[in-house]
């Protein structure tokens, strides 16, 4: 398969896939981890829960591209959120994507640019035939980035919509 690049750029976002040690920093202290990689860090994000599973362990200790990518606005030079998989893709090719930005940095494409571009990124690796992803109901502008991306909705489980591309 050979080796991802560990950054990805788009047209005002850059991604970067973090290492375990790096996920563990941001849950801890997302400040201290922006500025060691020379960056500013968005407030209010992650979320403290999001927080708390970066820390308890993730997705992506085996091969970090199939883990935590946080966003980059490469003019602000700040991180902005994170993007990234549940894990490798299972045995159908079925792999999970999901994300969040800071709430000052939604509603301005950012969101759609981000996914877009791992998205595109996962879809040239072996084994990867379809993308999903999971929404709150209420959450209606993810639902719309996912739209725009061309994901359907494909029904309900446990609480969530269900999307698939692919």
């Amino acid at each position: 398969m050979g080796e991802a690049p560990a950054e990805l750029s788009a047209e005002r976002v850059s991604l970067r896939a973090l290492t375990r040690e790096e996920r563990v920093a941001l849950g801890r202290d997302p400040a201290a981890l922006a500025e060691r990689l020379g960056l500013a860090s968005a407030p209010e994000w992650p979320a403290p829960l999001v927080r708390q599973r970066l820390l308890e362990g993730v997705a992506g200790d085996d091969d970090p591209r199939f883990g935590v990518w946080v966003v980059i606005e490469v003019a602000a030079r700040t991180l902005i959120g994170d993007v990234g998989f549940h894990g490798p893709p299972d045995p159908a090719g079925s792999l999970e994507i999901g994300y969040a930005l800071a709430p000052d940095w939604r509603g301005r494409g950012y969101a759609t640019e981000a996914v877009g571009r791992l998205c595109a990124w996962a879809e040239t690796r072996v084994g990867v035939r379809t993308l999903t992803a999971r929404t709150d109901p209420d959450n209606r502008a993810s639902g719309r980035v996912l739209a725009r991306l061309g994901f359907v909705t494909v029904g309900a489980a446990d609480g969530y919509e269900l999307w698939r591309r692919g």
